[in-house]
């Protein structure tokens, strides 16, 4: 009987879970605690360019193909170094590319997610110098915050990073 009687409350136990009001004592859990970084989509195509090396602040992910090491400036750019001496690599630009966060490279082409957009460049070392290829837009979903929530950008926005609130 007592077994029964168990079987019989569970279910009207459990409800109070499903049907609560999404409210606890640590704060609303349906808010983000991050505010996304906008970019116009004009500016956003326009804002790749080969600057002068910089000190790495943030880095993300390690690229090395023949003598060149990427290293990724989280959700900024590249840091490009010459890599042909593995003991002492040597800086050689930076490649700004807001939103990026990983790169591949197959025939002399770099190929970089751009947030959204997939990017290919033509590095040409010798001149130390980029050429934007082509861009496939909207390949990949918008960036969601850090704690799991999307963010809101208009139809001409991108969002390139999130910021803590």
């Amino acid at each position: 009987m007592k077994k029964n009687l168990l079987w019989l409350l569970c279910p009207v136990l459990f409800t109070s879970c499903i049907f609560g009001d999404g409210g606890d004592d640590f704060g609303d859990p349906l808010q983000s605690n991050y505010q996304p970084v906008l970019m116009p989509r004009a500016a956003f195509e326009s804002a790749v360019a080969l600057l002068p090396n910089q000190e790495i602040s943030k880095s993300g992910k390690i690229y090395i193909k023949e003598n060149l090491l990427f290293i990724n400036e989280f959700r900024k750019g590249f840091h490009v170094f010459n890599y042909s001496d593995a003991t002492n690599p040597q800086p050689i630009a930076f490649i700004k590319i807001p939103g990026a966060t990983d790169l591949a490279v197959r025939n002399n082409k770099i190929y970089i997610n751009q947030a959204v957009d997939l990017v290919t460049l033509e590095y040409i070392p010798q001149t130390n110098s980029i050429t934007v290829v082509s861009r496939n837009r909207d390949i990949f979903p918008p960036m969601i915050s850090p704690d799991g929530f999307p963010g809101n950008a208009a139809a001409d926005e991108i969002i390139i990073d999130y910021n803590q609130i």
